[in-house]
Order: C-alpha cells, then structure tokens, then sequence
C-alpha cells in the first residue's frame, strides 16, 4: 500500500466521513420533510460513492466493499424500495461509524476486518422492498401526464414523483426555451429559480422551437406553491404559462415508518473495537472565512491611513517635516502591503500536492483495472486559494478515474489501434491572466458522440429525431445519472460523477469545458477564477466609469498622436516597437458609446497581452502577441485587493473580479487578453 497516498487519503475521508455522519443525522431529524429528507439522502449516496471509489484506488478492499453494500442500500431508498425506518437509519449510523473505525485502524498499520453481522444487515435491507407502501397513487400520478412523458420517466424520477404527488404537492408542466448560445447559462438560472421552493422531477426536450437557433424543453416540476406563484416565477425567463396537472393525492401523508418495523439485531457494544476520540490529525484548522475578514480589516486600515495621511500632507507642513512625513507615510504604507500580502498567503497553497495526489490515485485505479497507464504533471508550482484547492480535489479523481476506467482502453484494443500499449494522462496547471485553467488530457478511445445520442435516447432525454451538434451532445455527460457504461464496478458505472464535477466547478465561479475526437482521446478543462488577491493594477477610465486592469497584463502604457494611426484592411493599427499591433478603443471593448476620442489630442494608450488557446504568451517576446487599447484616461497604479465573482463569475467573460477603491467606489477587474481575443 502507497502509506503517502494512505495518508493524502485520510486527510480527505475524516472530513468526508464527518459530513457523511452529520448528514445521517439530519436525516434522521428530517425524514418526514419529503423533499429535504430526498436531498439529504442523495448527497449521502454522493459521499459513500466517493468514499467507495478512492478507498478502492487506495488498496482499503474492506473499506471500499463496506461503502458498496451501504450505497446499495441508499440506492434502494433512493428508488423507494426501502423506507426511511429506524432500523434503516440505525444501519446508516452504524455503516458510517465502521467506515471510520475502518479508517481509523488503516492509519495505524492495523487491519480491520469489517463486521459481516453489519454487511449482511445492510445487503438484507437493501434487498427488501416497501414500495407497496406507496404504490397507491402511481397510476393516478401517470395517467395525468402526456404520455411520451409518462413512458420516459426514470424508476427514480417515478418514484419522486409518487411522493411528491402523496405529500400533497402541485404538479406543474412547464415549456420554456432559449437560444443556443446562451441555453446552457439560461437553464441553469432557470432551474436554481424553480428549486428554490420545488423540485424539478424530469426534464425532456419540448416541441419544435419556433426558430431554428433555440432549444426546446419540457419540464416536469412539483411544487407546494400555487399557479400563480409559479407563474410569476417562470414567465421572467420567457416560458409558456405553466399547465397544472391533476392527480388524486392520499389522504394522509406517507408513512414512512412501518406499521410492523422489522427489528434488526445491533451490533453489540463488546464487537466494536477500541475508538479514540482523539482527531487523526495534527493541524489546527482556521475557518477561511476568519481569514477574509482579517484580510478585509486589513484593507480598511490601509485605506482609512491612507486617507488619514494624505491629509496629513495637504497640510501646510516645512520642508523637514514634509519629508519627515512622506518617509513615514510610504513606510507605513509598505507595511500594510505586506501584511494583505502575507494574510493572503495564508490562504494560498501550490497545486503540486493536489495534482500529485490525484496522480497517484489514478495509477492506483489503473492497477485495479489492469491497465498500464503513463501520468504525466506539469504546472505544479502554481499556487490556488485553499479553497478552491479544496474544491477541485473531488472533481479532479472524478475525472482521472473517468479517464482510467472509460478513456484509455485495454492493451489489446489499443494493439488494433496501432497504439502504444501504455496509455498516457497528463494533467497541467497554468496561470492564464486572473484564472487558472487545469488540463487532464487522455490518449484514449475518446467520447462518441452518437454512441452518446443514443444513450440520451434510451433514457428519454432527447427524441430520437432531435438533431444535436458535436458539442451538445458532449454537455450530454454532464446530465444527473448519465452513463454509456453496462455494469456497475468498484470504480465507477452508476452514472455519478460528471454532473457533480460540473456542479462543483460551477459552484466556485469555474467553468468546465471538454473537446474529445474519436480514438485520438479527450481533454477536460477546469477553469478556476482568482477568490481573493492582492494585485498591483493601473485605474483607468472609460466612459465615465473607472477600471483596474492588472499591471502583469500590461506591456507598456504611453501616448499617441491620431495621426500615427494607420487602417490596414479597414481594421485600425499602431506601430509598437517595430511592430504592427492591431488597435481597439476600451469603450469598443466594453460596448460603450464610441464618441469618447477627442480629435485632435493626443490619446491613452496601453499596451496588453492577447489571451489565446494556451493562454498568455508572455515567456517568449518573440513569439508573444499584443495589442493597443486606447483608454479615456488613467488614475494611476495601485495596489487592489481583487475579490472574485464566485458562480456568476462565468457569465461575465472577460470581467475576472472586483475591488473597492479607496474613496468607496467599487470597480471591476478587467482581464484584458480575454476581452481583446474576444474583439479579434
């Protein structure tokens, strides 16, 4: 057993196996409450199947079969096969407890033989079925939907929806759609507004949109609001006026107890080994957010000294003790510089130790399946927020046992292929203006995309004769328990991973991206925003409105007379160190009145980076490639304290966060390699 992985391992499962048993707990609280008690019991499957897969890439076999009957049990309460009972709720405690003490006895060398008393218990339960319980309502449920509709549910989808109907919610058929271009930010808004107060239980493509550039879709929403409240929620996004459907709800509510509870016998007290309640770890922790308020405090006193001096200045003051003054000023000034800078250091944590750790997992994952796989990691020196670090770890083992156990195929298909024998993965981590942008590239088999046409029609997510593009039907992976695998393994198969890399990414201000060609591989791209830096900038102006642009996007800054610029094939140039560069207007780029220039005067000019497919070119000047902005002025450099967008961050491209300035005005960060590549 690799004892660094074990330990990388356990730095990430105690605080998992802690989620794990606070969330079993609410349930227990919250089993009455349908839709919470639906929630919590999905992001508990979430947790036991990522605990599955990376004990299982560790070599922890007694661990990961443990994890595996207890997400088999999940999965039945999550079909409403099995009820949320006493007894069940005691296994889930019990089951969270033994993976513990599983882990427990790992970090001490020590192997644990998992109770079979507890795995048969858990294989028992999830073999029994209560759906009887809640039968009653099914037909009533389904003979008011369309039939199409009816037919494509999901057995977890219909079982939602039976409890939805037999807790007494509305149901509602909603048709909204949006322009291609913008559907996938349009529908992820639209969603967030409907499970605020409901839950949206199937989703299908609609009619035929009424132009060719939109995209149709029919949503099945359950709901305790009425049509009213619904319909001033849906028709801000444009949707049809939603049709309430009728179905005969019970009576009474869902019983989710037994009227006759099957009494399972507990593991006697004697049968659990000795557990410390002593922490596995050495660490203190801080709470992040403890951290940015220190850093914002920071910033205030910075900013309340600065005004406070300058006054001091302005002040008729002799020439000694003027000078006496701007020493102490620049000096204290420097100071509180580089406390912001070392508070936010704090919060900073190179990439190696992530990039590495997933490395080694997904070697371990390719000895479990037998493959022989090449890692490959470059970019380690970049530094991220802890936090975001924190984030993407999940996301990252998503995505190289994806590649593992789906992308590199087996010695002998790679043989046919006249490939290598040894497939290869490599992950990359660069520095692209504000953002960092993660790769992990495969060389394999590569996704399909009409092998992943077919599989949405199987499910009944698109009809059969619904045309896609290439790229639409790769965002197909990206759907909840979407999977082209035919068997459920220890690694993966059950169609969870994808949506909650996705989810995840999103949910830091990220943006994930994938481009694959058949039998040449596939390159997932994780783009991760800047939280919280202290960056030197430039203010400038345009259109009335003021700007930081960061100074390590800024090649040179200066003046220009109008009559040294030239057109070149209509598209306006300036010569810049013996070089042709291609000329934009900042109020061009920012789409503001072009009528700012005045005639005659010498201009603003900088001179910036131009963002490409690699990111900014800036190591080689030769090869580099830049651009001329013409601003309406500038308030000089400065050092900000940028915060990032956090999830609307991906709707506003070319704008990579904001800052206060010191008189209070608040002013976005400017990323202006991507705003001049998006003009190009």
């Amino acid at each position: 057993m690799d004892e660094q992985l074990l330990r990388e391992f356990l730095a990430e499962a105690e605080d998992l196996i802690e989620v794990l048993a606070g969330d079993t707990q609410a349930l227990r609280a919250r089993r009455n409450e349908g839709r919470a008690r639906r929630e919590l019991v999905a992001r508990i499957f979430r947790h036991v199947h990522t605990i599955k897969g990376s004990a299982s890439a560790v070599g922890l076999t007694e661990m990961a079969e443990l994890a595996h009957e207890f997400e088999n049990l999940l999965e039945g309460v999550r079909l409403g096969r099995v009820q949320v009972e006493d007894s069940v709720l005691d296994a889930f405690d019990e089951a969270a407890s033994a993976l513990e003490q599983t882990l427990s006895a790992a970090v001490r060398g020590e192997s644990l033989a998992v109770s079979q008393t507890l795995t048969e218990r858990l294989r028992r339960l999830s073999l029994r079925s209560d759906a009887d319980k809640v039968a009653g309502t099914e037909s009533e449920v389904m003979e008011a939907l369309p039939d199409e509709m009816a037919r494509s549910l999901s057995e977890y989808e219909a079982h939602r929806l039976r409890e939805a109907v037999s807790e007494g919610a509305h149901l509602f058929l909603i048709n909204v759609q949006f322009d291609l271009l913008t559907f996938d930010e349009r529908f992820r808004d639209f969603s967030d507004a409907l499970s605020a107060d409901g839950e949206i239980i199937s989703t299908m493509p609609g009619m035929e949109s009424s132009a060719p550039d939109q995209i149709s879709f029919r949503l099945l929403y359950a709901t305790d609001a009425r049509a009213e409240e619904v319909t001033a929620r849906t028709e801000m996004f444009g949707a049809d006026a939603p049709v309430e459907l009728t179905a005969r709800k019970n009576a009474e509510p869902e019983r989710l107890a037994s009227e006759e509870p099957v009494t399972e016998a507990r593991v006697a007290d004697s049968e659990l080994p000795h557990q410390s309640l002593a922490s596995l770890s050495t660490l203190v922790r801080v709470e992040l957010s403890e951290l940015d308020e220190m850093v914002s405090a920071a910033h205030e006193l910075l900013t309340d000294t600065t005004s406070t001096l300058d006054l001091a200045l302005a002040a008729n003051l002799g020439r000694a003790e003027r000078t006496e003054m701007e020493i102490r000023a620049a000096r204290i000034r420097r100071r509180f510089v580089e406390l912001e800078e070392r508070l936010i250091e704090m919060r900073m944590v190179a990439i190696a130790p992530t990039l590495t750790r997933a490395v080694r997992v997904g070697a371990a994952s390719a000895r479990a399946v037998g493959k022989e796989v090449e890692f490959e990691m470059s970019g380690g020196e970049v530094r991220l927020d802890k936090s975001l670090a924190d984030a993407i770890g999940d996301p990252l083992l998503h995505l190289l046992r994806n590649a593992v156990d789906h992308g590199i195929e087996a010695r002998e298909e790679r043989a046919r292929q006249n490939k290598p024998e040894q497939g290869r993965v490599h992950l990359e981590a660069l520095t692209e203006g504000s953002r960092v942008r993660l790769r992990i590239t495969d060389d394999g088999r590569g996704i399909d995309p009409e092998r992943v046409r077919r599989a949405a029609i199987e499910r009944g997510i698109i009809e059969p004769e619904q045309e896609l593009t290439r790229q639409q039907s790769l965002r197909l992976i990206f759907r909840p328990g979407f999977s082209t695998a035919s068997t459920v393994s220890n690694m993966s198969g059950r169609g969870v991973g994808l949506d909650v890399v996705e989810r995840t990414v999103e949910q830091v201000g990220g943006e994930l991206r994938v481009e694959s060609e058949v039998g040449k591989g596939t390159t997932f791209e994780l783009l991760l925003p800047t939280t919280l830096a202290l960056v030197p900038a430039l203010v400038v102006q345009s259109g009335g409105f003021r700007y930081c642009v960061d100074a390590s996007h800024i090649a040179e800054a200066g003046f220009i007379e109008p009559d040294e610029i030239e057109r070149i094939a209509g598209a306006r140039v300036m010569r810049w160190r013996g070089s042709i560069v291609p000329l934009f207007s900042m109020r061009q780029l920012l789409a503001q009145p072009l009528d700012g220039e005045a005639n005659g005067e010498r201009l603003h000019v900088i001179v910036s980076h131009i963002a490409g497919e690699s990111g900014v070119q800036g190591d080689n000047e030769a090869e580099a490639r830049r651009a001329g902005i013409i601003v309406d002025g500038w308030d000089g450099h400065r050092e900000v304290l940028v915060r990032g967008l956090g999830r609307h961050a991906p709707r506003w491209r070319g704008i990579s966060g904001a800052t206060e300035l010191q008189d209070g005005t608040v002013a976005l960060i400017l990323d202006l390699p991507r705003l001049v590549e998006m003009a190009l």
